[in-house]
């Protein structure tokens, strides 16, 4: 008798093992560039877990015969359980999602576009960013799974994959090579599984017509449609989907603009997310006369919704200081601990660094910059000329030339009216330049109108204006920029400087310096000083010894006291506009990588150790509650099992319970794997099958079951219920046999495989 063909449902989501785990390998595969994305190995297990999981999930539901609907809503249950554990693991409790972590793994996912509009690699492995890779793993693996089975498409599957693949690729920075090897290994390895599978399938069916249905069709073409619209719809409308900046990324070297040139969007660097780090990290310290801002980057172009750098022209040499008043001159000795470049913390405004290798500076911001990303273990001295401008000689400047400063004083089109008219009328009373920057910070710093909350994220295109106008809820990030296009708005030239605050002066004559001092800033220009520094955010304090801002008298980090620290000199024109004045030129000092940091430094190894430990909590976490998902998984499907006896056995008639007692020895026969064909009748089955298959003492009570369900099926009359109550004792006996001659691993396997 030919054998019948398994339907098109059961065959196609009923993949075999070879095949899921193929495919999960290539899952895993297409989330391998997170290496050159993310600081650390953090991580990896998470990540790895993301990829796995949703072929796990739909290989155990399609042996449960769970429909589509069904597996997608468990998919997107797994997947927010699994990324609130993994992203924000203190606050859940045992596995558990609490609130508090429900509403932080909001936050994260609110943040989302944020970080991909602003953030640099190597990103920092936690927070949105984290949620954003596993959520972007989790997707292409179910979708990967869902064209491979519920589709039946071979080449369908890997589309997701390989948009992962290449999206992820063009995040990160460096050799892709290794990781396009693993991942073409993978492809290959599942398609050989695919191929491997259809010829079996092909031997095994070669009598039976194929379904008309193509593979290629079915799977492969849906799936390119989908990804295809998905582009298409969605691509555009992505946070600065019209940058160039959306996959750039911070690429630096030979780019726009010819060599030397600086491909950059915002360096607005995770100040939020390094303001939340817990502990905080060292970054660096620096012996210096003065605690002042060590300044990063200052950005001068703004588009309505980030700052970033107009001139990216890297050159050697600096700009000279134009305030020709008094002014400290302040030599600093850093000591960098793991912080990531390219950009040099200095006091503003740097006049050498000439003993720095390869040193560059943008010289319209005045930023500096070495050809590295990573500066730990880096020892250098800068020599800086910081102006000391009075109230009195800032309130006399008249206005700034507006031809002149036309592109500091630049707004957007889409530049809200209503934060416009605000801005005007904040400055209404104030008669000179000074007096609206005064009048301007006073609006910010006010306690009664903003708040100071560093888990506001807000890149998007009303930030600005929901800032100013609505929520006033930010920190030094949202202030700082809302100053700034604020002053622009009254005819301020302005920019927003990025940076650290002074840090912690310790007994060592260092200032110490953290993430908790991540900091920003906004710089006005004055005719004659240059540009200037204010302070709106609540809580800062503008360190300069002459309080041009009326914040300094609260300064948390007052300069040394010991005698000579501070020096009040008149700048010497020679010294500022050659760009190679300065002191004696020092030998760089670069940590030997093989020997580590020195005990008790703080800085890398405090680093190290914390990411280690987030890594390991994150690890232990995820692993527990995945155990616990299994262990679920395990009760539930002897739950099921269970269910399923009691209600075949309790049926409401005497037929029903005799074919209850047949569905119920045949599942366990299964366990045992003895499996009846679909041809086969019951009494065939019992003869011949079971025995050559290894039903052994369970033969006999099988095939006088088999006829008592025979007779309950095609008899004109309904069986007794003593032919019931015998047919139930047959399964009994059934059972003891199988637990005889079958080992219990192999049947519980089979039972929560349902095989």
């Amino acid at each position: 008798m030919a054998t019948t063909r398994p339907s098109p449902a059961n065959a196609r989501v009923r993949q075999p093992l070879i095949v899921v785990a193929t495919i999960a390998a290539l899952s895993g595969a297409s989330a391998l560039p997170l290496t050159r994305v993310f600081a650390n190995r953090s991580w990896l297990v998470v990540v790895v877990a993301a990829a796995v999981l949703p072929h796990g999930i739909g290989a155990l539901l399609a042996r449960r015969r769970v429909g589509g609907g069904a597996t997608l809503a468990a998919w997107t249950a797994t997947a927010v359980w699994f990324t609130i554990v993994a992203v924000e693991p203190s606050k859940t409790w045992l596995g558990l999602p609490t609130p508090a972590a429900v509403g932080a793994w909001w936050a994260d996912l609110r943040g989302a576009p944020d970080i991909l509009r602003s953030a640099t690699t190597p990103v920092d492995p936690r927070g949105g960013a984290l949620l954003l890779a596993l959520l972007a793993v989790w997707a292409a693996s179910a979708a990967a799974h869902w064209s491979a089975t519920r589709l039946d498409g071979r080449f369908g599957a890997i589309m997701p994959t390989l948009a992962l693949f290449v999206a992820v690729s063009a995040l990160g920075d460096g050799d892709h090579s290794i990781t396009t090897g693993l991942y073409g290994a993978a492809t290959a390895g599942f398609l050989l599984a695919q191929q491997q599978v259809a010829l079996a399938d092909r031997r095994s069916w070669f009598h039976v017509r194929p379904p008309r249905r193509s593979r290629l069709a079915a799977g492969g073409m849906a799936m390119i449609v989908a990804v295809a619209v998905v582009g298409t719809v969605v691509g555009p409308r992505l946070p600065s989907a019209e940058s160039v900046g959306l996959l750039d990324y911070q690429n630096w070297g030979e780019g726009r603009g010819g060599p030397g040139a600086v491909r950059i969007v915002s360096p607005l660097v995770n100040i939020g997310d390094a303001l939340n780090q817990s502990p905080p990290a060292e970054v660096f310290a620096v012996r210096s006369s003065v605690g002042t801002y060590w300044r990063l980057a200052a950005l001068d172009d703004f588009d309505g919704t980030v700052w970033g750098l107009r001139d990216t022209k890297a050159r050697p040499g600096y700009v000279a200081p134009e305030f020709d008043g008094s002014v400290q001159q302040v030599r600093q000795e850093f000591e960098m601990g793991p912080y990531r470049g390219p950009f040099l913390p200095a006091a503003f405004q740097a006049i050498d660094t000439r003993f720095l290798p390869a040193e560059y500076s943008i010289h319209e911001s005045s930023t500096l910059f070495l050809e590295s990303d990573d500066y730990d273990g880096l020892a250098y001295q800068v020599e800086s000329v910081v102006p000391l401008p009075t109230p009195a000689q800032l309130a006399a400047i008249p206005p700034a030339d507006t031809e002149r400063f036309g592109e500091s004083l630049a707004l957007p089109r889409e530049f809200p009216d209503d934060v416009r008219s605000l801005a005007r009328t904040i400055v209404a009373d104030a008669s000179t330049p000074f007096d609206q920057a005064i009048a301007l910070q006073a609006f910010f710093r006010d306690d009664d109108r903003f708040a100071y909350d560093t888990s506001v994220r807000g890149h998007d295109d009303d930030a600005l204006r929901r800032f100013v106008l609505e929520d006033r809820r930010g920190f030094c990030e949202q202030f700082a920029g809302s100053y700034a296009a604020m002053a622009r708005a009254v005819g301020l030239p302005s920019r927003v400087a990025i940076g650290f605050t002074a840090g912690r002066l310790e007994r060592d004559g260092r200032y110490h310096v953290d993430t908790d001092n991540a900091h920003a800033w906004p710089e006005i220009y004055f005719e004659g000083i240059g540009w200037t520094r204010f302070e709106p955010t609540p809580g800062r304090f503008e360190p300069t010894s002459t309080d041009y801002t009326g914040t300094g008298a609260e300064d948390p980090n007052p300069p040394p006291t010991r005698p000579g620290a501070t020096t009040t000199t008149t700048a010497d024109p020679t010294a500022t506009t050659d760009p190679n004045a300065g002191t004696t030129p020092t030998t760089v000092a670069f940590r030997d990588p093989d020997r580590g940091v020195a005990a008790g430094d703080g800085t890398n190894g405090d680093a190290a150790t914390s990411a280690w430990r987030r890594g390991l909590t994150v690890t232990t976490i995820v692993v527990a509650t995945v155990a616990a998902f299994a262990g679920s998984v395990v009760v539930a499907g002897f739950a099921g099992a269970a269910l399923r006896r009691r209600r075949r056995h309790r049926a409401s008639d005497a037929r029903g319970r005799v074919l209850g007692a047949w569905a119920q020895a045949l599942e366990r026969l299964g366990e045992a794997g003895i499996t009846r064909r679909p041809s086969a009748t019951p009494v065939e089955f019992a003869m011949r099958e079971a025995p050559a298959l290894g039903a052994g003492p369970a033969g006999p009570p099988l095939l006088a079951l088999a006829r008592i369900q025979t007779a309950a099926a095609y008899a004109a009359s309904a069986p007794s219920d003593e032919a019931a109550d015998d047919a139930w004792n047959h399964v009994v006996a059934i059972e003891q046999a199988l637990t005889a001659t079958t080992r219990r691993a192999v049947r519980w396997r089979r039972r929560l495989w349902r095989r």
